[in-house]
């Protein structure tokens, strides 16, 4: 019996006649059509190189310490000058380890650093360790579709627009014009090009990598999804934004945030969409709506004028906006024609 959109005996693609790569894959890997596999092949990247549980954690603890303290050093050695010699009106916090001064651009570029250092990292002993590509963590496409991330960025924004078109003309808005667009400007073009590797460094590891190793180990999808997602919102704990707004408003968005990026990498075969997903949120919240107390403070358009997050004003817009999103993906990529052979676990 051949898979949906495969020519029997020839296994090649129907809608661009080019032979399969491999009859396994959910797509074709020339052109990215659905080519109706029942066994996703995305998580079963996972059994490709060297996968000894001891590799998963040593990558795991390298991966974190080179991101996370080797990557912080800059951002620490240029907080320890700023504190022994005066540059301009800035200052740094070593306890915030936060630069503060006419720009917050400056603050902007050394905070984004540890991710350019953490994606260095990841694709480096990603290969060294594993003996892995980092195509075969990101997608079961046979190359990135940047397609589906643009196509995921500009719904993201279409919807955002939308729904603060409509907050700003209820006349009981919350949101504040900051005024400070010449740095607006400057942090702008630093954020086309610093929040992609950003975005795509968190979501190759949680929604890639880890949902991957947790595939070796757990064989339902949701309890997959349910893992990564209580460890992607636990690390947001070391976030100024919880202690400043209220934990559990902000926990549950971000949980909520991980099952849907988790949910549609899963569905979809890859992290296209989820990367577009987080790359136009963090644009979002730096350009256009952000909070005063951020882990990367930025001068964005509106400012919320919020105290506290309330779990109802948080999260039932979160959830609209996601399942909105799923709809229109589901259309678009034909998910319904997918699911029919999707396994229930």
């Amino acid at each position: 019996m051949m898979a949906m959109g495969i020519q029997e005996n020839e296994y090649s693609c129907t809608k661009c006649n080019k032979p399969l790569l491999s009859t396994l894959a959910s797509y074709c890997q020339n052109c990215g059509e659905y080519i109706g596999n029942q066994n996703p092949s995305f998580l079963d990247n996972s059994s490709i190189g060297r996968n000894n549980w001891w590799i998963w954690v040593v990558f795991t603890i390298i991966f974190v310490v080179v991101w996370q303290v080797i990557g912080s050093l800059p951002l620490v050695g240029l907080c320890g000058i700023l504190n022994v010699v005066k540059v301009g009106t800035y200052t740094c916090d070593f306890e915030t380890l936060v630069i503060a001064g006419n720009s917050k651009a400056p603050n902007f570029l050394m905070m984004h650093i540890t991710f350019i250092v953490g994606a260095a990292s990841f694709y480096i002993f990603l290969n060294l360790l594993h003996g892995k590509k980092l195509l075969q963590v990101l997608t079961e496409r046979v190359r990135f579709d940047y397609k589906r991330c643009s196509f995921a960025l500009t719904m993201f924004f279409l919807l955002g627009g939308i729904s603060l078109t409509a907050n700003l003309m209820s006349g009981s808005s919350d949101l504040k014009i900051r005024g400070e667009v010449p740095d607006l400007l400057v942090i702008g073009i630093m954020a086309l090009v610093l929040v992609p590797i950003q975005a795509g460094l968190e979501e190759a590891f949680f929604r890639g990598y880890l949902m991957q190793g947790f595939s070796l180990l757990i064989k339902s999808r949701l309890t997959i999804l349910i893992v990564t997602s209580s460890i992607f919102a636990s690390l947001h704990l070391m976030n100024p934004e919880p202690w400043s707004y209220g934990i559990l408003p902000y926990v549950i968005s971000v949980f909520l945030v991980g099952l849907f990026m988790g949910l549609i990498t899963l569905v979809d075969g890859g992290v296209e969409l989820a990367v577009g997903v987080h790359i136009a949120n963090n644009l979002w919240v730096h350009l256009i709506v952000g909070l005063e107390k951020s882990v990367i403070p930025s001068s964005s358009l509106f400012i919320a004028d919020q105290k506290n997050l309330e779990i109802l004003s948080t999260v039932v817009p979160s959830l609209i906006q996601y399942g909105i999103l799923t709809g229109i993906f589901a259309l678009k990529y034909k998910w319904f024609q997918k699911l029919k052979g999707y396994p229930a676990s």
